[in-house]
């Protein structure tokens, strides 16, 4: 009886552990007129942010500007 019960209550909290780890990701996207950045991290707003600007301005040529276009 013990061992189902830890069994049960291990799989819940490993599933719950699950749950929480996504839902705290950050993901942004920037694009340009001729290209597109994606950035992501799991705690930090602003690093999601800068990534997905670095990633876009890498790709864009000169006098283009780059912006977010949504973040979640």
């Amino acid at each position: 009886m013990f061992k189902k019960t830890a069994l049960i209550a291990l799989t819940a909290a490993a599933g719950l552990a699950a749950l929480t780890t996504g839902a705290s990701a950050y993901e942004c996207r920037a694009t340009s007129p001729s290209a597109w950045g994606q950035g992501w991290h799991t705690h930090s707003f602003g690093y999601a942010q800068r990534r997905a600007l670095n990633e876009c301005a890498a790709r864009t040529p000169r006098y283009q500007t780059c912006r977010i276009v949504w973040c979640r």
